[in-house]
């Protein structure tokens, strides 16, 4: 997730008048000013039709109440005080509180068998202008698709640019998706390619919120199904957090968007400290390329943080698994992460039966402190600790098992990274599941103030 941004051709006047680019047929704008108190802040969480998997929505506001609906009925929604949670709702969520100082949402998918066989985990989303998925699978074995949502009454149009191993991909642009509307856009248009690729998808008019879900299979039977987290996007410096201990691949995938060879130092930060990889401390990338690296053997089955250090601007994801054969394996896709905001909170359903731990990651030469906040259930009574995180290293918390555990974070450090890692017996597959702590939905006093008649 990165910063709300102004949608092109959008000006608001806070205080004076707050116009909605291309309403067409809605209400006319109110021609008193909206108080702050009035206005409403959205994310979008991408849930699914699924008749064997359990799909659950968690959304939480430390103030005001959270509404949710879905995105084909906007007027149909429910609101609730404290902890929110849609189970099973078959299609993409909008959640939406007041303007509020915090709120999160995320959403949580397990299944023993069938399309979304295995653990998966995804943040839900602010429209925005420019997303990157690194890692997203184009095998002859994968089926991946693009979900795009507008929760904007005008309409949007995408382009999307595929960075493979020999440079740049075919991939469709002038997408055009309607206002207040979901579309799917299979990734099958692209070529297959046996490595991961980097896909960037950027609007030419107005924002979408988007979402990579893929599904591995082996033969006619499913054995993977994931959601590709967007990142950061070309960065010259950036953490992964995340990197899940114990067997399977660990394979980076860094893509080079430039004109210029990206020579790129990987550096690992672990518990004991910052390591460097055997054999795999740099990494050249040419100009237009994505390239992958396995980097299972030089981790050794140690969960980590990685920080990525270039000369020029890189786009970073690793894509892992837990290294069992197809009868039991699940896979998880990570991004590149910004550091947690000084206050922000994250509500996971990931139920009773899965094993979780925080991973918090210090990428810097000082040592960090987190207060850490920890709540089960929608009444559950907060229990806090203070987190201690040595300089260039990570610390690992084991969560609580619970059908909801909301996870508080504040701190007054600017640099450490989240992930919370998770696992499940599914029938006989054990899931694996890793969501980064980006929270930029909580930041909502940079949020553009847009009316929306919808939202009431």
């Amino acid at each position: 997730m990165k910063n709300w941004l102004i949608p092109t051709g959008l000006v608001v006047l806070v205080g004076v008048a707050v116009l909605g680019a291309g309403l067409g047929g809605a209400a006319p704008l109110p021609q008193e000013p909206i108080r702050e108190s009035s206005t409403r802040v959205s994310v979008v969480c991408p849930a699914f039709q699924s008749a064997t998997a359990s799909v659950r929505v968690a959304a939480i506001s430390t103030e005001n109440p959270v509404r949710t609906s879905k995105l084909s009925t906007p007027q149909k929604s429910t609101e609730s005080a404290g902890l929110a949670l849609v189970e099973n709702p078959g299609q993409p969520v909008r959640v939406s509180v007041r303007r509020s100082e915090m709120f999160g949402a995320t959403i949580v998918s397990s299944a023993a068998g069938g399309p979304a066989r295995g653990l998966a985990a995804a943040s839900c989303l602010a429209p925005q202008a420019e997303h990157w998925f690194a890692g997203v699978d184009v095998t002859e074995a994968a089926q991946s698709d693009l979900v795009l949502v507008n929760l904007d009454a005008t309409n949007a149009v995408v382009d999307l640019v595929a960075y493979g191993t020999g440079g740049r991909l075919s991939a469709p642009r002038g997408l055009t998706v309607d206002g207040n509307s979901v579309s799917t856009v299979s990734l099958g248009v692209i070529a297959r390619r046996e490595q991961p690729i980097t896909l960037k998808v950027s609007t030419s008019q107005g924002r979408v919120a988007a979402f990579v879900r893929q599904v591995t299979w082996d033969g006619n039977n499913p054995f993977g199904a994931d959601w590709v987290p967007t990142g950061l996007g070309p960065q010259v410096d950036q953490v992964i957090p995340g990197v899940p201990d114990g067997k399977g691949r660990r394979t980076l995938v860094v893509t080079n968007p430039g004109d210029r060879t990206a020579d790129v130092k990987i550096d690992v930060l672990s518990a004991t400290g910052l390591s460097e990889l055997t054999g795999a401390q740099r990494v050249e990338v040419a100009p237009g390329v994505t390239k992958t690296v396995e980097l299972s053997p030089g981790l050794a089955g140690v969960a980590a943080g990685l920080r990525l250090s270039s000369n020029y601007e890189v786009a970073a994801g690793l894509v892992a698994d837990n290294g069992l054969p197809p009868s039991g394996l699940d896979t998880a896709a990570i991004s590149a992460a910004p550091p947690v905001p000084g206050d922000a909170v994250w509500p996971l359903a990931l139920g009773k039966t899965t094993t979780s731990v925080l991973q918090l990651v210090n990428p810097s030469a000082t040592d960090a402190t987190v207060k850490l906040t920890l709540t089960t259930g929608a009444k559950g009574t907060p229990k806090t600790t203070e987190v201690k995180i040595s300089a260039w290293s990570s610390a690992q918390v084991p969560l609580p098992k619970a059908d909801v555990t909301t996870i508080r974070i504040q701190t007054e450090s600017t640099v450490v990274r989240g992930a919370v890692l998770a696992t499940a017996a599914l029938g006989a597959v054990k899931g694996l599941a890793v969501l980064d702590l980006i929270a930029d939905e909580t930041r909502v006093h940079q949020a553009v103030i847009v009316f929306d008649p919808s939202l009431g």
